[in-house]
């Protein structure tokens, strides 16, 4: 349209108008600035009617810059034109910009702001959170007849809500008359986000008469705080006949996804479909939602597939992508999250702060630091700015993946640093072994008066566990009653574990005994720490007493139990706990059981046991099983069995010596000199030509940090060691002195390595 169509018929008010609507009807912006043209060519756009109704179609189109230009050279401005010029700057996005006109058209005093100019102000002030503007603007309207219009004081109203100013909004609330139902809502609203749900629950039932909104309000207030309620409220509006519309299902489905209520989901599911509302894209993304949460994956694909079949989302398509690939995520299927996101991309759909923080998650879950660069160089090329969502992403993902330094870069340039970041920065060191800097950055997060949940709590007591620091972590077990976090499963079983690893394993049993709700976590965190401190009693007592009370233990709480009963030697309980795993508690023995009952069946010297269980293990025995019979057979003088043992030992590990010392005192022990001494030759052997390759490791391993965990690893060091050219003789000489002590001493226990 390069001449526009409607040209002859904007020679007056009334086809410039026309005009103007025929361009916001073909929603092209490009015919907008067509007409501009012919306007100012015509010399129209003088007008300040025209001129008016100009900005406001640019501001239809958010272009706030060609609104501006329009304003900018207007002979005359009226209070309509800064009006709508603000609003302009507000529907943009640019709050900011939307002040700065205010505070101009207030500096100017050549127009008088009228209630339209204030409701726009107070709206960027509200999306800014900007308190200070908003109480200026209050006081503006204060004494004034402005104070009694009830859209501006509801305006008035929104602002403070959104600002976390309750109780200017409440006060603001009670001097509004006749109070409208958006004033109930808005103050309603502004009481569920913050969790005040008990306010906002008196104003619902001080209501005269209750819209959908309220409804949808108060449902989703208590989804985030009490589902249960939440799912009650739902029934209870369905009962008073209220209508139900495309919000009300989302916010009664996230009840649904918060307690997995499958059923109720199910049956919300069944209400939408009958109700017409499914293909609704806020239904369809909360339905997919929901399945996803509550671990029925296949079905909430099932509804992304109808969805993605209807192809009727149009713009909000990339939600319902967002959320099956969250969903994904959340369940653990991780690459195939990615898989999803690449045929997004291959359809051309534009991400999102969401989309990316999904892509985050999954590549923090694989430990994959490849791909979590290229997500970071995507969002860096897609222009998007490192928001709280994405910023904290970024951090968690280089956190976890070993990238510290990456990590505190990241984190320091954040404008907004919320739970997500810090958490996974304090949990990142954990995870490195960087105790002291994760103990440092939780100090700081309760200097400034963070919140801190559960999960960070959890990680900073391994700080305790691993610093054996007892103190600090009585320190933290108060704060976390100051804060009321003593009563989370995850913040007492750390707790516990700390207290166990510090010695002070009374003190855990103290703290469980306060515990009045105890799950499967609690129980096994007191058993397994009650067996690391050798109260192997007190172990088997918490198990008991954990069947009694109708708890159901885990592979976990077994293996627990048979750690204690290994270290006491209690043989006949460890026995009849293993068997009873299968027919009492329908558990499948793990590996790690296995590992457990050889161990202890072979400390009590019942190899034939021992060899009944070794032919019913359904796994291939590891290196664990082979070295625990192998110890209970140098400790019984086994030496057939020893033999056997020691050829599976060398076929799984063949560079490891001790093996072949174990033997040698085995035979030493059993008075078979020559045999002790061939075998610890083939030791020393061994170790010449291993050498080059530990010296190798060495070197790698100290590159990696890592050579403090190679230093506390025990190693056979022979008498070849030492440079020395009459090493021969000192050999020689130490087995005639070791044959003449087992002639003189026949119980001499031979042990040199």
């Amino acid at each position: 349209m390069k001449k526009c169509s409607f040209l002859p018929l904007v020679s007056d008010f009334g086809g410039v108008l026309r005009a103007l609507y025929a361009c916001r009807r073909k929603q092209s912006l490009s015919y907008v600035k067509s007409l501009h043209c012919q306007l100012v060519t015509l010399g129209l756009v003088k007008e300040v009617y025209v001129a008016n109704n100009l900005i406001a179609v640019y501001s239809d189109f958010k272009s706030v810059d060609d609104a501006r230009h329009v304003f900018d050279n207007m002979p005359e401005r009226n209070v309509v034109s800064w009006t709508t010029l603000i609003s302009a700057y507000t529907r943009s996005g640019d709050h900011q910009g939307s002040i700065r006109v205010f505070l101009s058209m207030l500096a100017i005093k050549l127009e008088v702001p009228n209630k339209f100019t204030f409701s726009v102000a107070l709206k960027a002030c509200a999306m800014s959170q900007n308190l200070e503007m908003g109480k200026l603007i209050h006081n503006c309207i204060l004494g004034t007849e402005l104070q009694l219009d009830t859209v501006l004081m509801n305006a008035l109203l929104d602002m403070y809500v959104k600002c976390g100013s309750l109780l200017n909004a409440r006060e603001i609330f009670d001097c509004i008359y006749p109070k409208t139902l958006t004033s109930w809502n808005i103050l309603i609203d502004g009481y569920s986000k913050i969790g005040q749900m008990e306010d906002a629950l008196f104003l619902f039932s001080q209501m005269p008469k209750r819209d959908t909104v309220t409804w949808n309000t108060i449902i989703t207030g208590f989804a985030h705080k009490d589902a249960s309620r939440a799912l009650a409220f739902l029934c209870e509006m369905h009962k008073e006949s209220c209508v139900f519309d495309e919000f009300t299902f989302p916010c009664a489905l996230k009840a649904c996804s918060s307690t997995e209520a499958f059923t109720m989901g199910k049956l919300v599911h069944c209400y939408m479909v009958k109700s017409g509302l499914l293909s609704g894209c806020f239904c369809g993304t909360a339905l997919v939602d929901m399945y996803s949460k509550c671990g029925e994956i296949d079905e909430a694909v099932k509804i992304f597939d109808e969805h993605e079949a209807a192809e009727s989302l149009g713009y909000g398509r990339i939600g319902i992508w967002n959320s099956v690939i969250s969903g994904y995520v959340c369940n653990d299927y991780n690459r195939v999250a990615l898989g999803m996101v690449s045929q997004a991309h291959k359809l051309g759909l534009v991400f999102d702060s969401f989309t990316f923080g999904s892509m985050l998650k999954a590549s923090t879950h694989l430990h994959n630091l490849k791909f979590g660069k290229q997500i970071h160089g995507l969002i860096i090329t897609s222009g998007h700015h490192l928001d709280s969502v994405l910023g904290s992403g970024l951090t968690d993902m280089y956190a976890k993946c070993g990238q510290i330094g990456t990590a505190l870069n990241i984190f320091s340039g954040l404008p907004v640093k919320d739970l997500v970041a810090w958490g996974g920065l304090v949990t990142g060191c954990v995870q490195q072994g960087l105790n002291k800097l994760a103990l440092s950055l939780f100090k700081e997060m309760v200097s400034l008066n963070l919140k801190v949940d559960e999960f960070v709590v959890s990680s900073i007591l391994k700080v305790c566990s691993n610093l054996t620091g007892l103190k600090c972590g009585k320190q933290i077990h108060a704060y976390c009653i100051k804060n009321g976090y003593i009563w989370e499963g995850v913040t007492v079983t750390s707790l516990i574990d700390m207290y166990s690893k510090c010695g002070s394993i009374g003190d855990g049993i103290k703290l469980f005994e306060c515990i009045k709700v105890r799950d499967t976590i609690c129980w096994t965190g007191i058993i397994v720490g009650c067996g690391q401190n050798g109260k192997a009693g007190e172990a088997m007592h918490f198990f008991n007493e954990m069947v009694r009370s109708g708890i159901s233990p885990n592979e976990i709480t077994i293996l627990g139990v048979l750690s204690a009963c290994r270290h006491a030697g209690f043989v006949e309980d460890a026995c009849g706990l293993f068997w009873s795993m299968r027919t009492v508690y329908g558990l499948a023995p793990q590996l790690e059981h296995y590992c457990c009952m050889v161990d202890i069946l072979g400390r009590a010297g019942l190899f034939k046991e021992v060899e009944k269980l070794m032919n019913e293990i359904p796994y291939e025995p590891n290196e664990t099983i082979w070295r625990s019979l192998l110890a209970a057979c140098d400790t019984h003088n086994n030496l057939p069995l020893a033999k056997c043992v020691v050829n599976h030992l060398v076929a799984i590990c063949p560079d490891d010596v001790s093996v072949l010392v174990t033997l040698s005192n085995l035979f030493a022990r059993l008075g078979m000199w020559t045999k002790s001494i061939k075998s610890r030759e083939m030791a020393r052997k061994l170790e010449f030509l291993s050498a080059p390759m530990l010296l190798s490791r060495r070197a790698k391993d100290s590159q990696q940090g890592k050579w403090g965990d190679v230093r506390r690893k025990n190693r056979f060091l022979s008498i070849e060691g030492f440079r020395d050219p009459n090493c021969w003789i000192y050999s020689a000489t130490l087995e005639e002195i070791q044959l003449q002590l087992q002639v003189e001493f026949p119980n001499f226990l031979c042990i040199i390595q």
